[in-house]
């Protein structure tokens, strides 16, 4: 299982995740770091045209972040709206998806094999993130091509512990008429104090 954390300040998008089972991609340029994508290499080791092409290769990925962990309470505060949020518990199929973990290795990639194709290359720049995103725990879900969505199969929802009652009920309500229509069940957890 993995997870998303979002503020309910655009209710349409979080409805959109759960009715619709799926989830928004983005570039590597869109993410939160600016360090995202960035990598190292020996001088005359790669050429021009080679560096060219995998920024290339790196514009054609699209990337879901996603966390291993549904209680980090950086990870409510920070994109959860400091807890008023939701962590949306997924599945993704990894038959239809390349999944992988992010490593923080305190530096970037450093790229020093050719052997690897270059869309490989680019997915391993893009699986590396300095070390003080460590908390985050992140899984990124790779996609190709024209497509805005990954399709998924939504499990869970935690809801925030400073969520108002209005919008737990509103969400409570949206989980219950859509679970009339699944034979999978979503199942609502509310966190009663700040996950550690």
């Amino acid at each position: 299982m993995l997870y998303k954390y979002r503020s309910l300040d655009n209710f349409k998008f979080f409805a959109d995740i759960i009715l619709n089972e799926r989830l928004f991609v983005a570039s590597y340029f869109d993410m939160n770091d600016p360090m995202e994508g960035h990598y190292l290499y020996r001088t005359h080791e790669l050429t021009d045209e080679i560096v060219r092409a995998i920024k290339g290769e790196k514009e054609k990925l699209k990337i879901c972040s996603l966390s291993r962990v549904n209680n980090n309470g950086l990870m409510w505060a920070h994109y959860a709206d400091g807890h008023k949020g939701v962590a949306i518990g997924v599945e993704i199929d990894s038959e239809q998806y390349d999944i992988r973990p992010v490593i923080y290795d305190g530096l970037s990639t450093v790229i020093n094999n050719r052997n690897d194709s270059l869309q490989e290359t680019a997915k391993k720049i893009l699986c590396h993130k300095l070390d003080f995103w460590t908390y985050e725990e992140e899984e990124r879900v790779f996609s190709t091509g024209g497509t805005k969505f990954i399709n998924l199969t939504v499990k869970e929802i935690y809801l925030g512990c400073k969520m108002s009652n209005q919008d737990k009920s509103l969400i409570t309500k949206l989980i219950h008429n859509a679970n009339v229509e699944r034979t999978s069940k979503i199942e609502v957890h509310t966190f009663t104090e700040p996950p550690a």
